[in-house]
């Protein structure tokens, strides 16, 4: 039996950091299912910008990894806003509106993404490469690479 391609790991990533961030927005949504949804975003961010995105610059992707890398930096505010927010268990109704933000930013995001990047990842074949993405843990101090200062 085979492996399952990076790409589908990766977006499937992604269907799980939307259902928590949609949550908040259509409001059936919670505090713990946000959280685990911004946690599950940061370690994706940084398994994209550590591991993945390195040998897709080598193999003549960077400005396509430019591009995402402008847009993790768009969204890490809102991450951590909303991540604090959880934190200090701030009221479902009043993270509605960064919640719809950084919803509609995963939602252009993801898309280009999924679309161009990954399916480039898929054609890199590395199987150290999808193993690493399957271990790695984020470093507590980690910070997206264009994230606004």
């Amino acid at each position: 039996m085979g492996t399952i391609p990076l790409s589908a790991t990766l977006a499937d990533q992604h269907r799980q950091i939307d259902h928590g961030v949609q949550g908040i927005v259509d409001g059936y949504g919670n505090l713990d299912a946000l959280a685990a949804s911004l946690a599950l975003l940061r370690r994706h961010l940084y398994l994209e910008e550590a591991l993945l995105f390195p040998p897709l610059v080598e193999a003549g992707l960077a400005m396509p990894v430019f591009v995402m890398k402008r847009e993790h930096g768009q969204m890490w505010p809102l991450l951590v806003a909303l991540s604090a927010a959880c934190g200090a268990a701030t009221p479902v109704a009043t993270l509605c509106e960064p919640a719809r933000q950084l919803f509609q930013l995963l939602q252009i995001h993801n898309t280009k993404e999924e679309q161009i990047v990954y399916t480039a990842a898929d054609r890199l074949d590395d199987a150290a490469l999808a193993e690493a993405i399957g271990q790695a843990s984020v470093p507590g101090d980690w910070v997206c690479a264009t994230a606004p200062h």
